[in-house]
């Protein structure tokens, strides 16, 4: 509970067989991963499936760690599979370019196959194989937040992160919130019509923002259900977490703080936090 509680109620199942929480938690020798995605309170009273999801995997040969987090447009039937489908593309995606043994990651083009996942998928639901991208956008409209975390020197780490939409990134550093892309979107913005777009529509410029990790910080990726309530991070939802997040916690333990309750904020929330392990080896 942080401030004033939601009214607790049994949530309902949703009809598309997807869990209401999920989570996951590793470490490799040069990073530690904690994610977890919970279905947000008004999803849970209508009985609607959660609409964001994440996706993350370590890259052995690079010691590096990438990961998506994305957040279904709502009024979209299959905006839970938008989210799924974008943000397992984006990370196989960062995948092949270091199998490929690349400095240099084509963010534009992750973000056009991430959209033709979701143009595919909608023609193969449409038995055709000549879905819109407009089609595709009425049916599993997604944001979507990448992002590929490479070692460096010390126990640090570097990450360069890309958006499209309204999730977003920090980092977190001796308990203060630095956000990465400091222009924050307006979350009430209408995804289909305004500069704010989501997949499967393209923007025009796509540029991945580089942010260096310090041993004893950690880069925090959130869709806008935990974005929102975070604001600035000077407030009590701010100071949960970098209670929570001063050090790895348990993956259950992420999950449970997550799923925190206060009144007005009841969307999906999703968050990947990605620790560089200080001193450890190369």
């Amino acid at each position: 509970m942080v401030g004033e509680p939601i009214t607790a109620f049994e949530p309902r199942a949703s009809p598309h067989h997807r869990p209401d929480t999920v989570l996951d938690g590793w470490a490799t020798p040069r990073f530690t991963v904690r994610a977890a995605s919970v279905r947000g309170y008004l999803h849970r009273f209508h009985g609607n499936p959660r609409e964001d999801d994440f996706a993350v995997a370590a890259h052995a040969n690079s010691g590096a760690v990438v990961a998506a987090v994305a957040d279904g447009v709502s009024g979209g039937p299959l905006a839970h599979l938008g989210a799924t489908l974008a943000g397992r593309a984006a990370v196989d995606f960062l995948l092949r370019c270091l199998d490929s043994g690349t400095d240099a990651v084509d963010w534009p083009e992750l973000v056009r196959c991430a959209s033709w996942s979701l143009v595919e998928y909608a023609a193969r639901q449409n038995h055709s194989t000549g879905t819109s991208p407009e089609a595709a956008e009425r049916l599993l409209a997604t944001t979507l937040l990448a992002a590929l975390v490479r070692p460096g020197t010390d126990g640090s780490g570097q990450a360069s992160v890309v958006r499209v939409g309204d999730s977003s990134a920090w980092v977190l550093r001796a308990g203060e919130w630095c956000p990465v892309f400091p222009d924050k979107i307006d979350p009430m913005a209408d995804v289909f019509t305004s500069e704010v777009v989501g997949l499967p529509r393209v923007p025009e410029s796509v540029a991945a923002v580089d942010v260096d990790l310090a041993p004893g910080s950690v880069l925090v990726l959130g869709t806008d259900g935990f974005g929102d309530p975070l604001g600035d991070g000077r407030g009590e939802v701010g100071r949960l977490f970098a209670d929570t997040l001063a050090e790895p916690p348990p993956a259950l333990g992420l999950a449970h703080v997550l799923d925190f309750t206060r009144e007005t904020f009841d969307d999906d929330r999703t968050v990947v936090a990605v620790w560089p392990n200080g001193s450890a080896p190369p």
